[in-house]
């Protein structure tokens, strides 16, 4: 096969490095299923999802079958189902909504901005990967499943919907996910409607509850930001008007039951939410709350100004009001720092709390640079995303923020705090002399688990690879022939120069003219330009890339030769030596040379060049073992272990998408473009073991102690068998109760403690339930029933209808323990009559014994 030369054949090539471009390696199969694969820092990563399919081999969690229809009957494995979108644990279950196709809808966008089809572009790309990287033909078989992370059984909870097979709109995914009392809600992206599906996981039930409309072509759906506070549920959302936020304390009643919380305007209008923006119109990306405040960060950049994120701080008043303050953005606003903490390339930031801090990971935004690649080769932007990794910042409770993961010079922070592998963590999560760190553009997730932070990245190597497959004349739009004439050019030039004695030179040209006076060095230049240009002509021919003899699988190209990193830089310098010659005799030069060699011998074109000589370089450095998302994680917020470099060891895995805690542990789900996403289950060498309740999961709880005879001080203890576990957190009613103060753990480990003074508070009557929340394993369900036997206080089950005094009567007074609690229940004033009374028998039946006695004597 011959390299393209015609327009589509370049836009084929170009697209390729926008669509994740690097065949698989050649990996055995695990000998057993569940392949479980030895990590850093003593972690094993176990594959559940087609356990018996090993590294670099189709997975997609769910199969497809002779129909082309998703199922988790037998069938092939649907490698379609690229991205592992969103994650929710619940129980043992891991529910996970897709992206089908991500580099197919990648590429449909491709397609329109370069003025062709998505059709001819998918053609080219087939024949040069022979049909590895997953395109579809036009379906989309999105959908939402869960996986049991013990037993990796896997159902379908919610099959595609599309138009072209009966459904009502077409859902491109499920972006984000959030649990909010005892329901799991999805962020879906639906073509012109996007909306919040609600799923009961007790019976995996599903509805809309909320749904936007009116949205025109060329707006962003792809909502993404997802939270709770005060007992609501918040949603970020696009419309006509651009993004907006809602809310609902109630979220199962419907689309009436949400309120708009935050419009386009109240965020200053920096929400960029159209797809040809930064990040196809990210608009507001992640909404994380902390410390009762909902922090919001933004896509701000446009199609014509690239732009870092801003970050938000919510907060809601006393009358339900909110109100929005820019900490990052534009100080014009009055942000404190500039976009990005003035890191120029970070066009999101994603969010997770840990340890009373709040984390905040880097995103930049390579489908700007592609772009540049696409259509004219520039590889200035590509480069400059790979100069510039991502950064990890946080902030403490009272806002104060710091550099965990940069570079030294900061502009705000001047260094960073973070070690990984005890050195200084590096921008790109990374130490300084681990240049693959360079690959990781984004911080994709973050989760707290078990007191530890984690960290996944998305490693830009196999979205770039193919970049490295361009032969030099690509970049300086030379074809070999041409370059040949060029040099045939100069040789006719230098052929009809006549040097006399002196040093002095007379230009005899075959057109006629003639230049004197030009010095004997200036012939030397131009005889030095064409001896550069013969050398440089052999690495103009089509050659591949070195990285072949990593595993990457390149281009098929006739008798092609290979490029080596060192090929690359020579050839650069002797570009960059060819271009100073060239400014230095221009001048002497006759039309027809200058006319050519203006083309493309330019300042402009020789930094191109060294951009793409750039980008090559970091690629170099992303061998196997370096090549896949990147997993680091840290027991105290600032000092970081290695997890994976690899991807857990399949190349493939470009990104780690999605965390989700379960019963069985901490479960990932991968981005992998070529055989499907992929989930597993991560070990640090530990046993997950479910704490459990000793005594039942039914209480009640009285708030008047009848042994003391006085209010209950002593709070309701709840039997627990922590099995090695510590609480997290616990619920009354889905509202976060307050350790120390609405709850205790008891000293001796028997259980926790609800204060008396948190259930004294509560409603007479009422039944409380109560999730405790642990670092591992099973969460534990109870109920209270919350009662007063006070006396003199009416039982709200049985009230007193009132009756009118009557005249007083001599009370009655029964013995035993059997004695009705409502027998003394008149007022105080009776009450202290019978304690006289009593003590006055006392006293009387004292005297008489002591009488009885004396008379004995």
């Amino acid at each position: 096969m011959k390299r393209y030369q015609t327009a589509l054949g370049k836009a084929v090539i170009s697209a390729i490095a926008a669509c994740s471009m690097l065949l698989p390696i050649s990996v055995a199969s695990a000998d057993a299923p569940g392949v479980s694969v030895k990590q850093g820092a003593g972690y094993t990563a176990t594959k559940i999802s087609h356990p018996s399919n090993g590294l670099g081999q189709d997975d997609g969690i769910v199969n497809v079958d002779k129909n082309g229809d998703s199922t988790v009957a037998d069938g092939n494995a649907d490698r379609g189902q690229s991205y592992a979108w969103s994650s929710l644990g619940y129980g043992d279950w891991m529910y996970v909504g897709t992206c089908y196709s991500a580099m197919g809808s990648t590429l449909k966008h491709i397609a329109h901005n370069l003025g062709t089809s998505y059709a001819k572009l998918k053609a080219g790309i087939d024949v040069l990967f022979n049909g590895e990287l997953y395109l579809d033909n036009g379906e989309n078989h999105s959908l939402l499943l869960k996986i049991n992370t013990k037993t990796g059984e896997t159902k379908i909870v919610v099959p595609p919907i599309q138009i072209a097979t009966g459904g009502k709109m077409n859902v491109n995914g499920y972006r984000a996910a959030v649990e909010f009392h005892d329901k799991l809600y999805f962020a879906a992206a639906a073509q012109g409607t996007p909306y919040l599906l609600e799923v009961d996981p007790k019976d995996d039930s599903s509805k809309i509850v909320y749904q936007s409309g009116g949205v025109a072509p060329g707006i962003s759906t792809g909502i993404r930001g997802l939270a709770v506070m005060n007992n609501e549920l918040i949603a970020s959302m696009i419309g006509a008007q651009g993004a907006y936020i809602v809310a609902s304390s109630d979220p199962s009643a419907g689309a009436d039951s949400f309120r708009t919380i935050a419009t386009q305007q109240d965020l200053l209008n920096y929400p960029a939410y159209h797809y040809t923006d930064n990040i196809f119109g990210g608009a507001i990306w992640d909404m994380v709350t902390f410390n009762n405040r909902l922090y919001i960060t933004v896509v701000t950049g446009t199609a014509n100004n690239k732009q870092s994120f801003a970050l938000f701080r919510g907060e809601e008043g006393a009358d339900g009001k909110w109100t929005y303050t820019p900490l990052v953005g534009d100080p014009a606003d009055g942000a404190r720092y500039e976009y990005g903490f003035g890191a120029t390339r970070s066009g999101a930031a994603n969010m997770v709390v840990y340890k009373n801090h709040l984390y905040l990971g880097g995103y930049n935004d390579p489908m700007v640079a592609l772009p540049d690649v696409l259509s004219t080769m520039k590889f200035k932007n590509l480069y400059d995303d790979m100069s510039n990794p991502v950064n990890l910042w946080r902030m403490d409770a009272d806002e104060n923020f710091e550099l965990v993961a940069g570079s030294d010079g900061d502009k705000y922070f001047n260094a960073p705090k973070g070690t990984i592998d005890g050195k200084t963590m590096r921008a790109g999560l990374g130490e300084e002399h681990d240049i693959s760190r360079y690959l990781n553009q984004y911080v994709w997730r973050m989760q707290s688990y078990d007191g530890k932070m984690y960290a996944g990245t998305f490693d830009i190597s196999d979205l770039s690879y193919p970049v490295t497959q361009f032969a030099n004349g690509d970049i300086l739009h030379r074809t070999p022939e041409e370059w040949k004439k060029q040099i045939e050019y100069i040789k006719k030039f230098l052929e009809t120069t006549e040097t006399d004695a002196s040093g002095a030179s007379t230009y005899a040209l075959t057109d006629g003219s003639n230049a004197d006076g030009a010095a004997a060095d200036d012939i030397a230049k131009v005889q030095r330009m064409e001896s550069l240009m013969q050398e440089m002509q052999g690495d103009l021919e089509s050659k591949q890339t070195d990285v072949q003899a990593d595993g990457t699988a390149p281009m098929a190209l006739d008798d092609a030769e290979e490029y080596t990193i060192e090929n690359r830089e020579d050839f650069q310098k002797m570009l960059e030596e060819l271009l100073a010659l060239y400014q230095q005799v221009r001048p002497m030069l006759p039309d027809y040379v200058v006319e050519q060699l203006d083309k493309w011998l330019t300042q402009e074109n020789v930094e191109n060049f060294t951009y793409f000589v750039g980008v090559c370089r970091y690629l170099h450095y992303a061998n196997s073992e370096k090549r896949g998302f990147d997993m680091v994680v840290t027991s105290d917020g600032l000092n970081f272990q290695t997890v994976t470099r690899n991807g857990f060891g399949d190349n493939n895995n470009h990104g780690l998408r999605v965390f989700a805690v379960t019963n069985s542990g901490l479960a990932v789900g991968t981005a992998n473009p070529y055989h499907g996403a992929q989930v597993w289950l991560l070990n640090d060498g530990t046993e997950v073991k479910n704490a459990s309740l000793t005594a039942g999961n039914a209480f009640t709880y009285d708030k008047y102690d009848a042994f003391a005879k006085a209010p209950n001080a002593a709070g309701l203890n709840v039997g627990v068998n922590f099995n090695g576990n510590t609480v997290e957190s616990v619920e009354y009613n889905y509202q976060a109760l307050v350790a120390g103060t609405d709850y205790v753990v008891n000293e001796d480990g028997s259980g926790i403690t609800l204060t008396s003074a948190f259930l004294n508070a509560q409603e007479t009557g009422s039944t409380g339930s109560v999730v405790m929340r642990f670092n591992r394993g099973a969460r534990a369900d109870f109920t209270v029933d919350v009662k007063d036997s006070t006396p003199d206080k009416p039982n709200p089950d049985n009230p007193v209808t009132p009756t009118q005094p009557s005249k007083p009567t001599t009370p009655t007074v029964q013995q035993g323990a059997n004695a009705p609690a409502d027998v003394i229940s008149n007022t105080g004033s009776n009450v202290m009559g019978m304690i006289v009374a009593a003590a006055v028998l006392v006293l009387a039946g004292g005297a008489m014994l002591l009488l009885r006695r004396q008379r004995n004597k």
